[in-house]
């Protein structure tokens, strides 16, 4: 055989290649429940897009899955579990996920619902409070020592002005620029400054306090229709006013009209 016979030869015999190693990707995903106390499925999830989840409190419904999370075979991918409403659309019986009846989700609606009491005495807290900051800002009358009487807001950039205007005078100054409600700024004795400085705790002491005690009025208060009949500016019950005037008493402050 010549040297192009033995050529021809080998390219004829068939060689063995190893063939080169593919790295095969994952070909299925686990999908995961999360249910609650009372079985209704509050989560749900792919390994797939979440391979690094913790599922140690999870149900696997699916170890052959898609990427993506189904809940059930062949149904919709990503599904919503909630209603518009935040009430869970499914639950476990144990073996697969199932739909929640309307009644159901009807009674997860009324739970979510606020006590008609409690919304009650939350929504005349917030009333009670509004007013009380209102009068404060209101201010009060104060009498001075000429005898006139004016009338000092307080507003908190005005309580600012007007406890450094006290300082002031605390400090050893024999008047202070201040203004009353439509007047000019005036330079006004030390006596006045402290005239006002007292009118004005006292009058923020009083609806203060007594927004306090309405508001433990409200808090023991058995019926919507008592927590109604609250208003700012109405007498307290008997125990309730007893205490606010001992409190008054005790601080100093007397009385304030409401």
């Amino acid at each position: 055989m010549d040297e192009l016979e033995m050529d021809l030869d080998m390219e004829s015999i068939d060689i063995e290649r190893p063939e080169p190693e593919i790295e095969m990707e994952q070909l299925y995903n686990e999908h995961y429940i999360i249910t609650d106390a009372r079985g209704r499925i509050t989560d749900g999830w792919s390994d797939g897009p979440f391979p690094d989840r913790d599922a140690t409190d999870a149900i696997c419904i699916e170890e052959q899955g898609g990427y993506q999370f189904r809940l059930f075979p062949g149904g919709e991918e990503n599904p919503a579990l909630y209603t518009e409403d935040g009430v869970p659309l499914y639950r476990w019986d144990g073996e697969a996920a199932v739909l929640r009846t309307a009644e159901e989700i009807q009674a997860d609606l009324t739970e979510m619902l606020p006590d008609p009491l409690e919304a009650a005495k939350e929504a005349k807290l917030a009333e009670l409070s509004a007013a009380c900051n209102a009068a404060v800002v209101a201010g009060c009358d104060v009498s001075l020592a000429d005898g006139a009487v004016g009338h000092i807001s307080l507003t908190p950039e005005d309580q600012i002005n007007l406890t450094a205007a006290l300082a002031g005078v605390e400090g050893g100054a024999a008047a202070y620029p201040y203004h009353l409600d439509g007047e000019l700024c005036a330079l006004y004795p030390a006596a006045d400054i402290q005239a006002m400085a007292q009118a004005a705790t006292a009058h923020k002491l009083y609806h203060t306090t007594y927004y306090n005690h309405l508001a433990a009025w409200v808090r023991r208060c058995g019926t919507v229709e008592e927590v109604r009949a609250v208003t700012y500016g109405g007498s307290l019950p008997g125990d309730l006013a007893e205490h606010m005037a001992g409190v008054l008493a005790t601080a100093g402050g007397g009385s304030d009209a409401v």
